[in-house]
């Protein structure tokens, strides 16, 4: 393969990349729209945090995963989130993991509290199965003490090919749990 080759098949990539982005943020304007009035996004525009503009750590120029948390007018101790994880040492696909987290302690609320659920907390319910099967774990953690519990599934991100399934799958589960 010649260099050209090879530099063509590096900027297809970042292009890749950067259209799945693009996908990603329509998907999350769907959800907003359906959400919308009695849940409003709790971030404004912000999708990701914890990504680094620095030389010393390249390892984090490309976020690994994107968030979205919205909040009620009525339900004061109550997110329900999205998150969108792209890759990391656990993930052998992008997934999307939906949830609804009760907090005891709001102030104390984090934008990435979801995916620490799926990915890093331990959870008490031992009988829970964190599989992308959309099936609902109800999360409980000693822990964190600053979360009562969460309802919380995944799904792999392809799962999600058009807007009939995107409201079967996410927003209307999203909606009545």
């Amino acid at each position: 393969m010649s260099d050209i080759q090879k530099g063509q098949q590096i900027t297809s990539a970042f292009q890749y990349i950067q259209q799945v982005f693009k996908e990603c943020q329509r998907l999350i304007f769907k959800i907003d729209n359906q959400l919308a009035p009695e849940w409003s996004n709790l971030y404004g525009n912000r999708i990701t945090k914890d990504v680094s503009a620095s030389l010393q750590e390249p390892e984090r120029w490309l976020p690994e995963a994107i968030f979205r948390v919205y909040q009620s007018g009525k339900e004061k101790m109550v997110n329900k989130c999205i998150t969108i994880t792209f890759w990391g040492d656990e993930v052998e696909q992008p997934i999307i993991t939906v949830g609804k987290i009760i907090y005891s302690d709001i102030d104390k609320r984090d934008h990435w509290d979801l995916w620490n659920i799926w990915f890093s907390w331990n959870d008490v319910n031992e009988g829970n199965k964190y599989e992308l099967d959309g099936k609902v774990n109800n999360f409980r953690s000693e822990e964190c003490k600053y979360i009562d519990e969460a309802y919380i599934f995944s799904l792999p991100l392809i799962s999600i090919t058009d807007d009939e399934i995107l409201m079967e799958k996410i927003i209307k589960p999203l909606k009545e749990i």
